[in-house]
């Protein structure tokens, strides 16, 4: 057995109205609007050798296989205002 680290940053230009917030659960989660927003590892996959080919997550046998893989994730959450 190997362990895979998978390491995915991402910035997202968001409106003012949307917050960071302790959800009770304990998780700082996006807050928009009455919903809670948390972010997840989603893989997705093709068959295609395309360099333009159509990726996605409707394969769930295999998506179901590489979740089944997942010992922990961990997503940190930052607001910060755009200069």
């Amino acid at each position: 057995m190997k362990s895979l680290t998978v390491l995915i940053r991402a910035e997202l230009e968001i409106p003012d109205d949307w917050e960071l917030v302790e959800h009770p659960s304990g998780m700082q989660v996006l807050k928009i609007g009455d919903q809670f927003v948390d972010f997840d590892i989603a893989p997705l996959t093709t068959q295609s050798l395309a360099p333009d080919a159509e990726w996605s997550d409707a394969d769930i046998d295999i998506v179901g296989e590489v979740l089944d893989t997942v010992v922990g994730v961990d997503a940190e959450l930052e607001i910060q205002p755009l200069q």
